[in-house]
């Protein structure tokens, strides 16, 4: 069912799904994404939890801006969305891209007692010199649709799933160039600041458990460096998951659902 609440003077629509009296989990977009992209993992997820699946201010369907904002803003409606809907006592987080930066931001404020696991999808732990070049491009007026369009194209390349390609083509695009350029300014200063997600995370002082669920990219390298980080850091749980894009919630939403339920409820 999707809802909305006002959240400091911004509609905020969210899908609800689930028993209420179940463990919430919050599903957290990247940017320029909406509810839509969890829409093959909800009805597994609610099964077991208090399903709650938001988008950012400023993406609901008519886009509703007043001024600007960053991702202390977003950290910031999201402890409001979860204080108003009643799961602040017990709910999970599971985010996407860069959507996780908030997730993490989060788990730091609350520390473990309020906020004891989280999930990640897919998240570019450790950046590259080509991805740094295209947020970096993402950010200038007359750059950004070069660089999306670079980013989108490569990563439709690899496949044919139908979700996927609308969500590439026609969900992303429709948020505009002003939130795209908001976007790419604020991963752009979240990587200048920390460097990198495993140093973001290794900051947190009192840490909960993390899950790294990722299909991208697919070098064995990447994997590799993951659960090396893991073996030194007991925290953190990669989990590899086949599949050919960056987009795992839809290209393989029953199997991300079952491994975050897995998680999740574990003893």
């Amino acid at each position: 069912m999707l809802k909305t609440i006002e959240i400091r003077e911004h509609p905020i629509n969210y899908v609800e799904a689930g028993d209420p009296d179940h463990p919430a989990v919050v599903l957290l977009t990247g940017w320029a994404q909406d509810h839509r992209l969890f829409k093959n993992m909800v009805s597994e997820l609610a099964r077991d939890f208090h399903v709650l699946s938001p988008d950012w201010r400023g993406h609901d369907p008519a886009h509703t801006l007043k001024g600007d904002f960053d991702n202390d803003d977003l950290v910031a409606d999201t402890l409001a969305l979860l204080e108003l809907t009643g799961v602040r006592e017990n709910f999970n987080t599971v985010s996407h891209s860069h959507g996780c930066w908030v997730n993490v931001e989060l788990a730091s404020r609350l520390g473990p007692k309020e906020l004891d696991r989280i999930v990640l999808i897919d998240w570019l732990v450790e950046p590259h010199p080509g991805f740094v070049a295209q947020v970096h491009e993402g950010r200038d007026p007359t750059k950004y649709e070069a660089a999306r369009k670079s980013m989108f194209d490569e990563w439709a390349a690899a496949t044919t799933n139908e979700d996927v390609l609308n969500h590439i083509y026609n969900e992303m695009p429709s948020f505009g160039g002003e939130m795209w350029m908001r976007a790419n300014r604020e991963i752009e200063t979240a990587y200048n600041k920390w460097g990198s997600p495993l140093k973001r995370m290794s900051a947190i002082v009192d840490k909960p458990q993390i899950k790294h669920i990722f299909s991208q990219p697919t070098d064995p390298a990447y994997r590799e460096m993951q659960n090396e980080f893991a073996s030194r850091n007991l925290w953190f749980h990669p989990h590899y998951l086949t599949g050919k894009t960056h987009f795992p919630s839809l290209e393989n939403g029953p199997a991300v659902a079952a491994i975050v339920k897995d998680f999740l409820l574990a003893e």
